[in-house]
C-alpha cells in the first residue's frame, strides 16, 4: 500500500516554477504633444497613446513609465532595462540599441505674432530662410539651448550649423525651462521676435491653453527640409536586445504599427496633410524619398 502511494505521488506532475516578469522602464520627457503630464490632456499625447498601444503588444513584461530629463536618460541606459519608444537616430551609440526606424520628425519652422514688425516684413509666404533672418536682419530668435547638457547632441541637429555662430549675440536667445519647449509667451512678452519650433508643437500649445491661433503666423524654413528618422531604443543589454527584436517584428510583419502611430500623431496635427502623405508613402507604400535621412 505504501509503495502504491509513493508511486502515485512520484507520478504526479511537478509544479511549474513561475518566472517573474522582467520590468522595462520606459523613459519619457515633458514635451507637448508627445507626452502630456498635466490636465486637461494628461496622458493623451500622441506618444502617450502610442506607448499604451505598444505595451499591450508586450504583455510578457512588466512596464514602468517615468518622466526623465535628457541628462538623466543619458545615465540611465546602464541600468540595462531602460527603453524609449521614440528617439532620433544617432544618440548614445555605445549605450543603446535601436529598432528599425518607423517614423520621422517634421521640419522645424518659426512662429511670429501677426501684429509684429517681422510679420509685416515676411507677409503670408509659406516659408522663409533662417540663414537670411540670421545674417541679413536684426530680429531676435528664441530657441531652447542649442545643445543638451552633454554638449554633443543638439536639439536642432539639421540647423545647428546655421545657429551656432550667432549664439551669444542679440540675434539668438536661448531659453532654458523644465518643460523643454518654446512658447508663444516669449513672443507675447516681446522677449524675442520669432521662436523656432515644430508646427505640431505650436498648435498643440494653442489647443491646450485655449489660445487663439489666428494671432500667430507659422512659416516653414527653407533650410533643414529633410525629415530625421525616429526609432525605438533600449539599453544595450540582453533584455534590451530582446525587446528591440520584438519591436522589429511589429515593424516588419504588419502595417498596424505604422497606422497607429500616424493616427495618434495626426490627432494633434490634423491639417498637416503633407507630413501624413510623406509618412504613408515612405513607410507603408515603400516609396523612396531623398528628404528622409538619418
Amino acid at each position: 500500500m505504501k509503495r502504491l502511494l509513493l508511486a502515485s505521488i512520484l507520478s504526479l506532475p511537478l509544479p511549474q516554477v513561475i518566472q517573474a516578469k522582467e520590468t522595462i522602464n520606459w523613459v519619457k520627457w515633458k514635451l507637448v504633444p508627445e507626452y502630456i503630464d498635466s490636465a486637461p490632456y494628461k496622458d493623451m499625447g500622441y506618444l502617450d497613446n502610442f506607448l499604451k498601444y505598444t505595451l499591450k503588444r508586450l504583455p510578457e513584461y512588466n512596464h514602468k513609465q517615468e518622466y526623465s530629463p535628457i541628462n538623466r536618460i543619458a545615465e540611465s541606459w546602464k541600468n540595462g532595462n531602460v527603453c524609449s519608444l521614440h528617439l532620433w537616430l544617432g544618440y548614445w551609440p555605445k549605450k543603446i540599441i535601436y529598432s528599425k526606424p518607423y517614423a520621422f520628425t517634421p521640419r522645424f519652422g518659426i512662429i511670429v505674432r501677426k501684429d509684429s514688425k517681422i510679420f509685416k516684413h515676411l507677409g503670408t509666404r509659406k516659408s522663409v530662410s533662417l540663414k537670411y533672418l540670421l545674417s541679413e536682419t536684426n530680429y531676435a530668435m528664441g530657441i531652447l539651448p542649442l545643445f543638451y547638457r552633454t554638449g554633443t547632441n543638439s536639439r536642432y541637429p539639421q540647423l545647428k550649423h546655421l545657429i551656432k555662430p550667432y549664439i551669444g549675440t542679440k540675434k539668438v536667445e536661448e531659453f532654458k525651462n523644465s518643460r523643454n519647449e518654446m512658447s508663444v509667451a516669449y513672443l507675447d512678452s516681446s522677449r524675442v521676435d520669432y521662436i523656432l519650433r515644430m508646427r505640431i508643437t505650436h498648435y498643440a500649445e494653442t489647443k491646450i491653453k485655449s489660445i487663439n491661433p489666428n494671432k500667430y503666423q507659422h512659416y516653414y524654413l527653407d533650410e533643414g527640409m529633410t525629415y530625421k528618422k525616429v526609432a525605438a531604443a533600449c539599453s544595450k543589454s540582453k533584455l534590451g536586445k530582446e525587446v528591440i527584436t520584438k519591436i522589429n517584428k511589429f515593424i516588419e510583419q504588419d502595417y498596424d504599427f505604422f497606422n497607429k502611430y500616424i493616427y495618434f500623431r495626426q490627432q494633434w496635427d490634423t491639417h498637416n496633410t503633407v507630413f501624413e502623405e510623406n509618412y504613408k508613402n515612405y513607410f507603408i507604400k515603400k516609396i523612396p524619398n531623398t528628404k528622409i535621412t538619418k
